[in-house]
């Protein structure tokens, strides 16, 4: 048995989702985990014991499918190990408010960092797990044992991104993006993350990854030149070195390995795939009868408000039905509707109904002013189940949402975050394994979704309805990686 801490940070559920499915794998194996975190218990409500969980929490966590009890659960300690990314919106970045977010938290930094070693050496923890925290790896060698970084970016490519100047809004009478931030006050704290990174012994790289400094210690840096001018895509530089064997990247050559692993993916329910499973999950959330049969679009953003259009004829913002490969390889997100079809546009097609999450509380505005065909999740509604029952996602390149996407086979529609620089590696991967288009955020924000969603669901019909035959198909992300993780103790 190997007593390990797990770093995890508190930016978003991606993350903890992931960190307790690869905890499961190690509790089931005899192995003793603590998470140490700012997010709250919510999230990893599968491995820890209900008996310790605050009653409003045991109350709407859904761990999931049911499962045989684990011959040991988890521990959970809150403590403030991650500075995150400050979001006014789901696909939003204040730089600002992250930059002094950041530099509180590297003030402190030799304070915490004493903490934590001092914890770390009184619990007995032999080995530190991150996803993705850099305080964890620099802890972890604080204290003599090793750490292993589990993720498909780690965030100080995010902080060195925020000093690349945004592109100018081409929409009139939308904000315009906020300014780069000085990269003379913004590189002195990147470097001690990129130091704090490099801390760890081994990088297990999941997929959708990008480059990740401290072990591709020959990418270029900012971060911001690793894009090209449109925004759309990586250089070819450095797709090129996205591409190459995990061995030669150039950490491995000093000890420190990279190994690529599986997509974690947390499955559906059992028997997720049956009509009375379908019709029981809609009609706990209010859906009527009538509209039980209607295809549904999960609106997977987290509380961000539903707009309520009027009717009116079609905007040249809106994507046509079918996008020319032009239209793909330009990377643009929208065109004028063709000509021979002049009809209005609005926020669901005909003969659909949307599920929104993240919604939750009776007195939640957004919850009570949703549009007609909306129906609002509860929290304690496992979000694959919705994914997998869906004909169509709407949300943003999050990790979740795209693993829970692919492995269902459900097509995604998608906001870009232009601020996030993770999003490119998303981006390769929703175009390899997936059926994925973007819709602008001006679309988004004016309830112009019925065309993106039709085209969506159209190009990836066939691929869902293959799934559906088949049935959902687990990779079994976790039990390679606790297998990883033995092996390079061992080793």
């Amino acid at each position: 048995m190997t007593r390990f801490a797990f770093y995890t940070s508190g930016h978003g559920f991606g993350h903890a989702t992931r960190v307790s499915a690869v905890s499961l794998e190690l509790l089931r194996a005899g192995h003793a985990v603590t998470v140490v975190t700012n997010a709250p218990e919510i999230p990893f409500a599968s491995i820890l014991p209900s008996a310790t969980l605050p009653t409003d929490v045991r109350d709407v966590a859904n761990p999931g499918p049911t499962a045989e009890p684990l011959p040991q659960y988890a521990q959970y300690r809150k403590r403030n190990v991650d500075a995150g990314i400050v979001q006014p919106k789901a696909y939003d970045v204040d730089r600002r408010a992250t930059y002094d977010v950041l530099k509180r938290f590297l003030d402190v930094r030799e304070q915490t960092l004493e903490e934590e070693v001092a914890w770390l050496k009184e619990a007995g923890v032999e080995a530190v797990l991150s996803d993705a925290t850099f305080l964890g790896c620099a802890a972890a060698k604080a204290a003599n044992i090793p750490s292993i970084i589990i993720s498909n970016f780690t965030f100080d490519s995010c902080y060195s991104y925020l000093s690349h100047p945004a592109l100018p809004s081409p929409f009139p009478g939308l904000d315009e993006p906020e300014p780069p931030l000085d990269p003379s006050i913004l590189d002195p704290l990147v470097e001690q993350t990129v130091a704090d990174y490099a801390c760890a012994s081994l990088l297990l790289r999941l997929p959708g990854v990008i480059p990740i400094p401290a072990f591709d210690t020959d990418v270029p840096m900012p971060s911001g030149r690793w894009v090209n001018e449109e925004r759309t895509a990586f250089v070819p530089e450095v797709e090129a070195l996205l591409s190459r064997p995990a061995s030669s990247i150039p950490s491995a050559a000093a000890g420190r390995p990279v190994v690529d692993v599986p997509l974690i993916v947390r499955p559906p329910s059992r028997d997720a795939n049956t009509p009375a499973f379908r019709h029981a999950l809609l009609t706990s959330m209010g859906v009527p009868e009538h509209l039980i049969d209607s295809k549904v679009l999960l609106v997977s953003f987290g509380g961000q408000a539903i707009p309520r259009p009027r009717s009116r004829p079609p905007s040249p913002l809106s994507t046509p039905l079918q996008r020319s490969d032009s239209f793909f390889s330009s990377g643009a997100s929208s065109l004028s509707p063709p000509v021979e079809q002049p009809r209005e546009v609005g926020l669901l097609p005909k003969g659909w109904i949307a599920v929104v999450t993240g919604l939750s509380g009776g007195n939640n505005a957004i919850r009570e002013d949703l549009p007609y065909g909306f129906f609002a999740s509860e929290k304690d509604v496992y979000v694959p189940d919705l994914t997998w029952i869906a004909d169509c996602v709407l949300g943003k390149l999050g990790y979740g949402t795209c693993s829970e996407t692919l492995s269902c086979k459900t097509p995604f529609v998608y906001v870009p975050r232009p601020l996030f620089v993770e999003e490119f590696g998303l981006k390769c991967l929703m175009q390899a394994r997936g059926t994925s288009l973007s819709l602008d955020r001006a679309d988004f924000e004016a309830g112009r979704w019925e065309l993106h969603v039709e085209e969506a669901y159209e190009q990836g019909r066939a691929a869902k309805d293959e799934a559906r035959r088949t049935g959902f198909v687990d990779e079994r992300a976790g039990e390679v990686i606790r297998r990883e993780i033995e092996r390079f103790l061992a080793d």
